[in-house]
């Protein structure tokens, strides 16, 4: 791989292409600062590449054009200074200080890298490393900070990625043309997308020049809070988007910033400010931050999110799941008022279905969480006969745990076990659920934990033929714990251990399928994502909501690891049960609810659901999704109608899934060519005319459409 090098009057920019991205580092002649562009294919000779100061006055009144150097990584020591102390450490003297140095690029197996070093004069450094795999339109970028100064260091930020000098082709503050993407977390709220101009987040330049940020991010153990990991900008003028997601499974932040008038986007750990994290590095060692994962697309928030989300495959295709098996999970059935006998009726049930994966819930267990050991008044027979019976009636049995807390009625909440839990500030932590229930964490750091976790957890998996786990997690470790030179740096390590366990369970079982679930969709980030088959998309168990946080997903996670819940009821109508069973194709397909009370009628429903379902799983497994609204959604009222429009890889087959809400409305979708209606799972009045997806029906109900290209 080799990089076309262009001198500028005060700088000299390095090209690499690639198929969709080119990817520019930008080095300034006279400070040697050194930043990284990415531009899509076609769009080099647009960028403003001026790349100096600019003081002009706008019919007599100051407006000040600031331009100052990037830099491709940020970070800041605690003996420097900042100038956004308030605010940010983003170009503090830390970052100022650093210094082109070199570039190297190499190959692997399926993919290509390029490694630029930046060093200071006082002898720290980092070496940032941008990879690209196979045909992905994505870029991994890893940066590690190397100490050389002589003297122990203390890291108090340090960027995963940062795309400075944003927007590269605009000529002025962006304040008509650009727009930050930011998806919104919440309980059974997962998702919602919030796009806002930087006028709305006044985030326009100042007269004099501007040195503000806009930080979102959360803290603690569950990585979606009030917003997912993921930051996008968007230039409408010049139709291009630009979206970064961390690969991390606790605090983090992102930021959009201004120092004078260009742009910087940046994501990373939670920095000291913000999430109480600094890191001593000792001289001659390193600290390597979190991977990111950057693109840039031409056109809007789908491309680039369909962008990023491609990068996940490498690592689900290495959990080694096969297919897209359907789920049954007896949550909403039974509230963990369960027992062996009610389950193997709900199994009978189910006889004639596709489930692969029957799941029995909270409830198989007695005491409080923590304790784990088995209810015999409900499996009178061990769990082990009860699973051989599950078996035999053709399926996985499967089991739920929460395996990293302790509730306050457990025996184990006892202090005799505290050796194994973890402490803040010399105490035991006792943070609450939210149903405000005391609780203690293992420390999965200790291994005394780790022997207990075997025990209980390993053990009584293998000992009983579990084959499928659901993970949940209910509560939220916080800002830090003790164990390490910040309470920040505690809960990186703390939750490093966490992915660590679950990659241990599976290698301990290698057929084991796990699901991630955190009160739902609370750990839907990509290191989570990467150890386990599939995630909870949220507890929108059987209300309104579900179709559209299901929805939300498509831009979040893929839809191959998102399962949804479909909660059927005997007194459902049919507008409900077409409602609930069209949301199961906006993922992973989950049933649940009284299915040993449904008449004949809706079990027919079911069946004819997994016959569509079986068409159609490829295109959920490998396509590229952009959902539809005619009403921004009120989550608890949601009006008008929505559709999410998924083509497979090759574009010869689109699957639409499309809910109707309170006074519905027509909905026309362009489509990307010609194509033809060849199935629906319901009769409807949508229709597909040419080029033109045409989508009406009744208020509240749902449908599912498989259309081939002409």
């Amino acid at each position: 791989m080799q990089a076309l090098q262009t001198n500028g009057h005060n700088y000299t920019f390095y090209d690499y292409k690639f198929s969709k991205t080119t990817v520019r580092y930008v080095v300034m002649s006279d400070t040697k600062a050194v930043f990284m562009l990415l531009l899509p294919c076609g769009t080099e000779d647009k960028v403003n590449d001026t790349f100096e100061k600019v003081i002009v006055n706008d019919g007599g009144y100051p407006n000040h054009l600031d331009w100052y150097a990037g830099s491709l990584v940020h970070l800041h020591l605690a003996h420097h200074t900042t100038p956004m102390p308030d605010a940010t450490f983003k170009l503090s003297e830390t970052t100022k200080a650093l210094k082109f140095d070199r570039q190297e690029t190499g190959a692997g197996e399926d993919c290509q890298w390029i490694k630029t070093y930046v060093v200071a004069d006082e002898g720290y450094g980092v070496c940032h490393t941008l990879t690209h795999y196979g045909d992905e339109n994505g870029f991994e970028v890893s940066c590690e900070f190397v100490n050389n100064t002589g003297k122990t260091v203390l890291l108090e930020m340090i960027t995963s990625a940062s795309l400075d000098n944003m927007s590269p082709f605009m000529t002025d503050d962006g304040s008509e043309s650009l727009s930050l993407h930011t998806f919104k977390g919440g309980w059974a709220t997962e998702g919602k997308h919030i796009a806002r101009t930087l006028p709305e987040i006044n985030m326009e330049k100042s007269w004099g020049g501007s040195f503000e940020s806009e930080k979102i991010g959360v803290i603690g153990s569950k990585s979606v809070g009030r917003y997912h990991p993921y930051i996008a900008l968007e230039d409408y003028k010049n139709k291009c988007t630009w979206g970064m997601k961390i690969k991390h499974n606790a605090s983090w932040q992102a930021e959009l910033s201004r120092y004078g008038t260009p742009l910087s986007l940046s994501i990373g750990l939670a920095d000291y400010k913000f999430g109480a994290w600094r890191k001593e590095v000792k001289d001659g060692e390193t600290f390597t931050a979190p991977t990111a994962y950057v693109a840039v697309a031409t056109g809007g928030i789908d491309e680039v999110s369909n962008d990023l989300l491609e990068m996940n495959n490498r690592d689900i295709d290495a959990y080694g799941e096969e297919g897209m098996p359907i789920i049954f999970n007896d949550w909403v059935t039974h509230w963990g008022d369960t027992s062996e006998k009610k389950l193997l009726s709900l199994a009978d049930s189910l006889k004639n279905t596709k489930v692969k994966y029957f799941v029995v819930d909270d409830g198989w267990q007695t005491g409080s969480v923590g304790d784990w050991e088995l209810d015999k008044t409900k499996f009178p027979n061990g769990f082990k006969a009860y699973t051989d019976e599950i078996r035999k009636r053709g399926f996985i049995p499967g089991m739920w745990m929460e395996f990293e807390c302790i509730r306050e009625s457990a025996n184990r909440f006892n202090e005799k076990y505290d050796d194994c839990n973890l402490t803040k500030d010399g105490y035991v932590y006792k943070n609450a659920l939210c149903n405000a229930v005391p609780t203690k964490f293992l420390d999965l750091r200790n291994p005394k934990a780790v022997e207990h976790l075997d025990n209980v957890l390993v053990k009584f998996m293998k000992d009983n033929g579990i084959g499928y786990l659901k993970v949940d997690y209910n509560a939220n470790i916080g800002l830090g714990c003790d164990g390490a030179e910040s309470l920040g740096e505690g809960l990186r390590q703390q939750m490093l251990a966490v992915r660590d366990f679950f990659k241990y369970m599976k290698e301990q079982i290698p057929d084991l399928i796990i699901e991630n679930c955190a009160s739902g969709g609370a750990r839907l980030d990509p290191m989570m994502m990467g150890v386990t088959a599939m995630s909870s998309f949220s507890d929108a168990h059987e209300c309104i909501e579900v179709p559209i946080v299901a929805a939300n997903m498509h831009y979040l996670i893929s839809p191959r690891q998102s399962q949804v819940w479909c909660v059927l009821k005997d007194d459902f109508d049919n507008a409900h049960t077409k409602y609930i069973i069209s949301s199961g194709f906006l993922g992973r397909l989950c049933w649940s609810g009284y299915i040993d009370k449904l008449s004949d009628a809706q079990m027919n429903m079911i069946y004819d659901a997994e016959a569509m379902y079986e068409k159609v799983c490829h295109i959920i497994k490998d396509g590229r999704s952009t959902i539809y609204r005619t009403d921004f959604i009120n989550n608890r009222n949601p009006q008008g109608t929505q559709a999410v429009v998924r083509y497979s890889r090759d574009k010869s087959e689109v699957l639409v899934v499309y809910h109707t809400f309170n006074n519905a409305k027509t909905l026309e979708i362009d489509l990307d060519g010609k194509y033809d209606v060849v199935d629906t799972l319901y009769d409807s009045n949508s229709v597909v005319s040419a080029d033109k997806l045409i989508i009406n029906d009744d208020d509240r109900t749902g449908n599912v459409m498989l259309l081939k290209r002409i």
